[in-house]
Formats: structure tokens, C-alpha cells, sequence
């Protein structure tokens, strides 16, 4: 029995020894993989990209060909890697944007020439991030033709376009591409152009059918458009969803993959949490493996791509969004904004005021009086220009638009003595920094007269007894933030952070001290035993 418990216990303490050694053996192997530093996984990226760009400029998408909607995620992850442009450039010397400028026209129309507001988002987006011109690139006005075609009743930027699987028609995608190139290209978003993402958001805070993707661009261009702010209800409820949703792994992933996470999803979530303010590296966003910058950090592969079973162009651009841990409005060089102001005067002496923000040098009065956000209905006759038939619910359909007469919309213009009647016709008429326009219902009398401190400076005034003031003078929409300025209000994730601490490795060793010092025990008693 003596010999039996012998052989037993020194059994035991071999197989001790023997995995006190392997995790030993563990914790070297550990140690050398220690993950690569944000930077260098970001410019591995950057470097894996400018390897897939062909002679036309652009990077290859799934089909292994240039592809537009690859290209301007890659021109966003440049930026926001703050990475400049113009050495990226292909064998025949012609850059990304070089590309998207050839492309545009037919990635953004139908064959009807019918425009796809979400991809002339994606790529206003792009182009305003890389400091190109929104109103002149690649033959087009990407954000003129996107504003035409904001239709102020619904809230959303739709048409008919139709073709292979994309559409013109509303939904929380082609919505927030929308607003968010808007934004970025420091044009007015109309508050009932957010209000509609605001109307669309689910229950449990995402939008696109639960979808993270929308979910996380959605927040970020609410946010780029100044209309709401990080504590909004809206905001508020994405963050939760984001909580949520937070696989194990430390990111996130769609309902259809199989991977711990996804690293275009993760990429887009981490940007959108970064732009709210949140500290990804916190402790409440760190789960049981990682947070979501290093479990994003460790899909890096050896041939600079970023992703999981499926790493491509695709993945990595997006991966590169999330790990700059910039937020995108915050790279926008801020323009000076234009600033004009609108009256809207009913018959029955109300009053509506606002100021609308532009960049361009002038717009016309007709910009001006779209971009308030109004419903407006007009009509167009080929020898008089463009009448104002309807503002809001007063005034007539384009279908009958001088139907009550002697009533209708004058259009006037403030000079130095006063109200004058404008000559030319609001889609004529350029209206600069500093102006105020009018539109007056009833047989064309002028509002009362107010100057331009009034309305966008918020100086007080004073009406005629018969006339009220429904709603006060305001902004609708705040100037851009100064570059500096946003840097220093907001604190972005690090880009040279100190790689964590290997928390394998460390387990290893506490495994092997416990295994080694219970093996090297039952040694010493059977030895002590036998004598």
C-alpha cells in the first residue's frame, strides 16, 4: 500500500513539473506576440491600401478592380489618419481623388441621370475631407444636387434612382450619408432633416433594422450636423444599444457574422463613440477579452490588412476610421461662414425669422429661402423664372400657384432705406454675407423692417402693436468649430498608446509557480517518507 501511494504521488508530481514547464514554455511564446502599437497598425493599413491602388488611381473593391465606394472610405481612412494625399499616387501618377473625379457622375446618377443621395453622401463626404471643392468636383455640384433634392416635408433626401442594389428612396443609410456629407461640407442641415433619423430610430437605439454600421454612422452625422449634441435622447439610446450589443470579444459584429467581431462594424462604432466623447480605453467599455481599440488592434495581419476571416480593402479602410480615434467632423478645415437672414411676414402680421449659414461666396434667394428648412412649393414658367406658390401651409399648390389672387408671395430685399421690391426673381437674385430677404403673403406689402443684428445677432426689437413675433431670432445653424478648438474640447483615443500589459503571459506564470511549487512539495514528501 506504502509502494502504491509512493508511485501515486510521484505520478502526480511529474505531470506537475511537466505543466508547470509547458506554461512556462507558454509565457515566452506570449511574450513574443505582444500586439503591434496603434500606430503601426495604422500605417500597415495605410501601406496594405496604397498596395491595392491601380493606374487609375483607385483602390480595388470585392471585385478586384477600382472601385468608387472603396476609394472614398479610403480617402476618409488617409484623413483621418492624418495622412495627406498627394503622394498616394498610382503607377500612371493620377490619385484617389483623380478617380473619384472621373467616377462621379456615374457612381452617384442611374442611368436616368436620377441621383443616389446616400452615394453622393459617401462621397461629399470624402471629397470635403480631403479639402476638395463640394460645389465643383467631377463635373457636378455633389452638394448643390444633393440639397435639391431635400424634400422639406418628409425631412429626407430621396429621389427615384434605381439601380443594380442601390436606390434613391429614404432610409436611416442614405439619410445619414447624407447628412453627414452635408455637414462636413459645411452646408445647413435642416432640423427636419435629423428629425426624421431621430423618428426612425428603433426602440432599442439602432437604426437600419439593428444593423451596428447605421446604427454608429447614424450618431455620427446627428452629430457632425450640430443639430443635437452628445447628451441628446437620441444619442443617448445609440449609446446604450452600443452596450448592449458589445460582444465578449470587446467590438461588435452584424447578426450574420461569425467572427469574434467585425472589423468594419468595430471601426465604425469606435468612431461614433469617439465623436460622443466616450473613452473606448474605459473601464465601461472594456469586456472579458479586450476594449474596443485593442480588440479592433488585434485583426491586424501580417500583410498590413485589417479584418477577420474576410480582410480586404473594404475592412481595413473602415478598421482605419475607428483606430485614428479622430472624429471625422473635427478634420474638416473650418470655413468662415456666410451668414443671411430671412423674414417670412403673414398676412396676418406673424413673423418668422432665422439665419441660414452658407459657405459659398453668394447663393440665390431661392437657396436661401430652401435651406430654412420650410416646406416650399414653387412653379417655374420658362419666360418668368420661378414663382414662391406656398410657404409652410399658407399660399397654393404649383398647380395653381396665383390662385388667390390679389394674395401671394412678394419677394423683397433690405437696402439702405428700407424694403425693396427685388427686380429679379428669387432664383435669380444672389443674396451675400450680410443680406436680408423677405417673403410676404398678402397684395405685396413689406414686412416691418428689421436689420441684420436683429435676426442673426440676436439684438432685440421692437414691432407695430398689430404684429407678433411666433417664433424669435436664431441661428439654424452654429458656425464650424474651429479645428484647434474641437481638438482641445474633446479628448480622441490616443494614437501612440503604450501596448497592454500581455495578460496570458501573466496567467501562465502564476499557473507554473503554483504547478512547480506542488510538484517540487509531493517530491520532498516522499523523499522525507521513504527515509
Amino acid at each position: 500500500m506504502k509502494k502504491f501511494l509512493k508511485l501515486s504521488l510521484s505520478l502526480i508530481a511529474g505531470f506537475l513539473l511537466v505543466a508547470g514547464v509547458i506554461c512556462l514554455v507558454q509565457v515566452k511564446l506570449g511574450f513574443a506576440q505582444v500586439a503591434p502599437s496603434q500606430t503601426d497598425v495604422i500605417q500597415a493599413g495605410l501601406t496594405y491600401l496604397q498596395s491595392q491602388q491601380q493606374s487609375d488611381g483607385g483602390i480595388t473593391g470585392f471585385s478586384e478592380v477600382s472601385d468608387p465606394d472603396t476609394t472614398a472610405r479610403s480617402v476618409m481612412a488617409f484623413i483621418a489618419a492624418r495622412q495627406t494625399l498627394t503622394d498616394v499616387l498610382s503607377t500612371d501618377s493620377l490619385s484617389m481623388l483623380d478617380y473619384l473625379a472621373n467616377q462621379a457622375i456615374s457612381y452617384t446618377h442611374d442611368i436616368t441621370g436620377s441621383l443616389f443621395p446616400g452615394r453622393a453622401g459617401v462621397l461629399l463626404t470624402a471629397v470635403s475631407l480631403a479639402g476638395g471643392d463640394p460645389s465643383d468636383f467631377g463635373g457636378m455640384d455633389l452638394a448643390g444636387e444633393l440639397e435639391a433634392n431635400y424634400h422639406s416635408d418628409a425631412g429626407t433626401y430621396s429621389t427615384d434612382a434605381k439601380g443594380g442594389f442601390s436606390s434613391g428612396e429614404a432610409s436611416d443609410l442614405s439619410q445619414a450619408w447624407s447628412i453627414l456629407g452635408l455637414s462636413l461640407a459645411g452646408r445647413t442641415t435642416p432640423a427636419t432633416a435629423t428629425d426624421y433619423l431621430i423618428r426612425s430610430q428603433a426602440v432599442d437605439g439602432s437604426w437600419g433594422a439593428g444593423d451596428p454600421d447605421t446604427t454608429a454612422l447614424a450618431v455620427t452625422a446627428l452629430l457632425a450636423s450640430r443639430n443635437l449634441d452628445s447628451q441628446a435622447d437620441a444619442i443617448q439610446k445609440a449609446i446604450a444599444y452600443f452596450h448592449a450589443s458589445q460582444a465578449p470579444s470587446g467590438g461588435w459584429k452584424p447578426a450574420w457574422d461569425t467572427d469574434p467581431l467585425n472589423a468594419d462594424s468595430t471601426g465604425w462604432i469606435i468612431q461614433a463613440l469617439v465623436t460622443a466623447g466616450e473613452d473606448v480605453r474605459g473601464q465601461s467599455w472594456s469586456m472579458q477579452q479586450a476594449n474596443p481599440l485593442d480588440a479592433l488592434l488585434s485583426l491586424h495581419k501580417p500583410d498590413g490588412s485589417i479584418g477577420g476571416s474576410y480582410a480586404n480593402t473594404y475592412s481595413t479602410a473602415e478598421a482605419i476610421i475607428g483606430l485614428s480615434g479622430i472624429p471625422l467632423s473635427n478634420l474638416v478645415a473650418a470655413p468662415v461662414p456666410h451668414r443671411a437672414g430671412l423674414v417670412i411676414y403673414y398676412s396676418d402680421s406673424s413673423l418668422y425669422t432665422t439665419c441660414i449659414s452658407f459657405t459659398e461666396t453668394t447663393i440665390t434667394g431661392l437657396d436661401l429661402l430652401i435651406r430654412s428648412g420650410l416646406p416650399v412649393e414653387t412653379a417655374t414658367n420658362p419666360n418668368q423664372g420661378t414663382a414662391v406658390c406656398k410657404i409652410g401651409e399658407v399660399g397654393n399648390a404649383s398647380s395653381d400657384c396665383f390662385g388667390s389672387m390679389p394674395d401671394y408671395w412678394s419677394y423683397w430685399q433690405l437696402a439702405t432705406n428700407g424694403w425693396d421690391y427685388a427686380v429679379s426673381g428669387a432664383d435669380q437674385s444672389q443674396v451675400q454675407d450680410g443680406a436680408i430677404n423677405a417673403w410676404s403673403w398678402g397684395t405685396g406689402n413689406p414686412p416691418p423692417v428689421l436689420t441684420f443684428q436683429n435676426i442673426c445677432e440676436g439684438v432685440p426689437y421692437v414691432l407695430p402693436p398689430s404684429t407678433q413675433t411666433v417664433v424669435p431670432a436664431t441661428d439654424t445653424s452654429e458656425p464650424q468649430m474651429n479645428v484647434t478648438e474641437a481638438l482641445a474640447t474633446l479628448t480622441p483615443v490616443a494614437t501612440e498608446a503604450p501596448p497592454p500589459s500581455p495578460a496570458v503571459p501573466v496567467n501562465y506564470i502564476i499557473y507554473a509557480v503554483i504547478l512547480l511549487g506542488l510538484g517540487l512539495l509531493i517530491l520532498f514528501l516522499i523523499r522525507r517518507g521513504g527515509k
